[in-house]
């Protein structure tokens, strides 16, 4: 039952995440879009090169306190369709991405 609460209350946050960078060459149903911090980029995931789906990023550090507190691991990376979450990864112990780009597009893939 707690994770089910940590899970809604971070999805939350994410509609008020200020993203720091966007590409959005065309505008897409699907987006994924990645909180991580600046001291942790050596870790982030590249989103960059996902295909046919709006990408954001979110710096955790431009994020308030309450919700910086929201998020212990990082990199954060969620799939959403609107606002609708559908898919969340955290970082692992070590702040390491838990997910690769290329299963990240095969679930952007899965809900064009």
């Amino acid at each position: 039952m707690r994770t089910s609460f940590v899970i809604v209350s971070l999805m939350i946050g994410l509609l008020f995440a200020k993203p720091a960078e966007s590409t959005n060459d065309k505008t897409y149903d699907i987006t994924v879009m990645q909180i991580n911090a600046r001291w942790n980029k050596k870790n982030e995931v590249k989103i960059s090169k996902l295909k046919y789906c709006n990408v954001e990023w979110a710096y955790l550090e431009d994020q308030n306190t309450r919700l910086q507190k929201k998020f212990s691991k990082i990199p954060f990376i969620v799939i959403k369709k609107g606002n609708t979450p559908l898919l969340t990864w955290e970082g692992n112990i070590l702040f390491e991405p838990t997910v690769t780009l290329e299963e990240i597009q095969q679930h952007v893939n899965n809900h064009r």
